[in-house]
This record gives structure tokens, sequence and C-alpha cells, in this order.
């Protein structure tokens, strides 16, 4: 991870969105990086009008516990059996990502098309 152990932890805002709601936390970790190093399929809020708005009494989560609350404890696990894939972390650090994927749907070739993705993950154009 790019975080060192002795840096100071700030309080960052964290959502699990899983498309019909999502499960938010308090995470006090040393950088948002740290968190999405952490914890697969997290997005770590930004926006001052949402953090604003944010329950103060969401669960407050240590990066460094070593028990996780339901639902976040998955998320680090998912993560763990990532980080040994090849390829981990290449896409790291770029805005906009455009990927090439192959469809094979109901025609008789298949077709490929394009998709743009962000930062946080989610698609933009396709």
């Amino acid at each position: 991870m790019t975080s060192s152990n002795s840096a100071p932890k700030s309080r960052f805002l964290v959502l699990h969105d899983y498309g019909m709601g999502g499960a938010w936390w308090w995470v006090h970790a040393r950088s948002a990086r740290e968190i999405l190093e952490t914890f697969a399929e997290v997005e770590v809020v930004i926006s001052p009008d949402v953090i604003a708005q944010a329950d103060e009494d969401l669960e407050q989560v240590d990066i460094d516990g070593s028990a996780m609350p339901p639902g976040l404890d998955g998320l680090r696990s998912k993560r763990d059996a990532q980080r040994g894939r090849p390829g981990f972390g290449a896409l790291a650090d770029r805005d906009i990502v455009h990927l090439r994927r192959r469809w094979d749907g109901d025609g008789d070739e298949p077709a490929t098309y394009l998709m743009e993705v962000g930062s946080d993950g989610r698609r933009l154009r396709r």
C-alpha cells in the first residue's frame, strides 16, 4: 500500500453502492487511496454537500482494525483476493479508461463495443 502506518488518519465517508441502495461508513484511514486499495467496490465520497448531510451516527471504522462491520468485511476479503491477480492496480490513478469489450449477443457474429469508465469505476459511455 502507498501509505505509511505512521501517517495521521483522517475520517472519510465511504459508500458501497449495490444498485438498489447503499451501505455507508465513516472510515478512519491515512488516505482515500488506502481505502480503495483495502476495500473492493467502494467509493470515497468527496462532495462537501453529501458529507455535510451524512449521518454522524454511521458506524466508525478504523482501517487497521482486525474486525470489520458486516458488509465491509466481505469487501476487504474480496480486495485481498483481487490483489494477487495479474494486472491488479494497472489502471490505478487514471481519470478515464477506455475498454474494448466483446459481446456475444443475439447475432451470428460476436460484436465488439467500446466503453469509457471513470476513476470511480462507473461506466460513463458505451
